[in-house]
């Protein structure tokens, strides 16, 4: 079966071409002008659309095993196939830990037998992510995990993140930190500061990240090996990486669309758990370093940290409702709307931080760009539609999103995945 796509406008992070795009057996083959309607079985025409590589996002929770009435693979692939996402890593924070080849191996099966995005399971740092015992990484490698993380927790004995950073370093398996000094942390709401203090909730101070993120760096920088810092959120953790960077350190990091759109300055007009996530929204000068980082290449990717709860869950108490908002399906439109139309990037920079840059942290050479032997995962965008964000029209099972009502600009339109196209909403 044959795709071809025609008068496309191509976004590569080296630039911007138009052509039509041959697409055979789930890869790239042919990028030139004027290819005949005959080369092909099925026509799809872009003429004024951008066509943009897959996205790929680093950070997501599907919720399984365990937490169905929260995410499935099917209704994460879906959603992530609603906004372009053609391959995604879950983190294994499951009530189900993703600590054992078994698990690992059945969510990786399950979304291949699905078909509409790559799943990639992150496992376990540790058993049970209780930071103790290290698991066998060997076995979770085997299993389809393509890197590891206690995600929703942080690894807080030193030791073991030493050892585990040195046996991922054997194994060729990215460690990804979540940053939070948990003796700081535990208790907060939102970012410690004015805010906090006007509303008369406990705050999380940015320290509460940063200090990690500094420990992190320097074990790096000590065993001479990778780290990836998870959704950085603070003008201080910037200033760290920055630093690490220059000096040569093995560091790559992520943030997320609500660290550059959103400002800790939201609940004093939404007293409401949508805003409620972990990292705390920022304050305006961290999300003036999280742009220049962006800007830079300090902060290499921008990942959506899709995480869904029920709308009983969100409904809570503040003080028990859980952290987290949904981002698979706005991960595009967010980052454009806020990059963008209303900042100083580039389309083909935004291609960068979504698809180049992600796919040479996680060691991918098959996608992340749309050349002539590539994968066939593409996403068509047109950047100048505008829509509003619709409860009723979100594909993931839960809406727990604080940019309901809001109009966002850059639609996706279709998603193609391996040569097949698996979401289309032309009209």
């Amino acid at each position: 079966m044959s795709l071809l796509i025609k008068n496309a406008q191509i976004v590569n992070a080296t630039g911007i071409a138009h052509g039509d795009i041959l697409i055979e057996g789930g890869t790239i083959v042919k990028i030139t002008k004027n290819i005949k309607a005959r080369d092909a079985d099925k026509i799809f025409d872009a003429q004024n659309k951008h066509v943009l590589p897959g996205l790929i996002d680093m950070h997501t929770h599907l919720r399984s095993p365990g937490r169905e009435d929260e995410e499935t693979i099917e209704s994460g692939s879906h959603a992530a196939a609603k906004g372009g996402v053609t391959t995604l890593l879950c983190m294994p924070n499951t009530e189900l830990p993703l600590d054992t080849q078994q698990r690992v191996s059945w969510v990786r099966e399950t979304a291949l037998s699905i078909g509409v995005a790559d799943v990639y399971p992150v496992g376990c740092i540790t058993k049970e992510r209780k930071g103790k015992e290290l698991t066998e990484f060997g076995h979770l490698k085997e299993a389809g995990a393509i890197a590891l993380s206690d995600d929703g927790s942080p690894v807080e004995n030193s030791l073991v993140l030493r050892r585990a950073m040195e046996f991922a370093s054997a194994y060729n398996l990215l460690i990804i930190s979540h940053c939070e000094d948990l003796s700081l942390a535990t208790g907060g709401i939102l970012r410690e500061g004015k805010t906090s203090s006007i509303l008369g909730l406990q705050g999380i101070p940015a320290i509460a990240e940063s200090i990690i993120v500094a420990r992190e760096i320097e074990l790096a920088r000590y065993l001479n090996t990778r780290i990836h810092l998870a959704h950085i959120s603070c003008k201080r953790s910037v200033d760290l990486i920055r630093r690490a960077k220059r000096d040569g350190v093995k560091v790559t990091s992520e943030t997320c669309p609500h660290y550059f759109s959103l400002t800790v300055e939201a609940w004093e007009e939404r007293y409401n758990a949508l805003l409620k996530v972990n990292p705390p929204l920022p304050e305006k000068e961290d999300i003036a370093a999280i742009k220049k980082a962006l800007d830079e290449g300090t902060i290499d990717v921008i990942a959506s940290d899709h995480a869904p709860h029920t709308k009983e869950e969100k409904s809570a108490d503040l003080s028990e409702a859980p952290f987290g908002m949904i981002g698979l399906e706005l991960l595009f439109p967010l980052s454009y709307t806020f990059l963008v139309e209303k900042g100083k990037f580039s389309l083909r920079e935004l291609v960068k931080l979504l698809c180049a840059h992600p796919a040479q942290v996680l060691g991918f050479t098959d996608r992340g760009s749309i050349k002539e032997g590539k994968r066939a995962d593409l996403t068509v965008v047109d950047p100048q539609a505008s829509f509003v964000v619709r409860e009723n029209e979100i594909a993931s099972l839960s809406k727990n999103t604080p940019f309901l009502g809001t109009e966002l600009k850059g639609k996706v339109l279709a998603t193609i995945f391996g040569g097949k196209i698996v979401y289309n909403s032309f009209k």
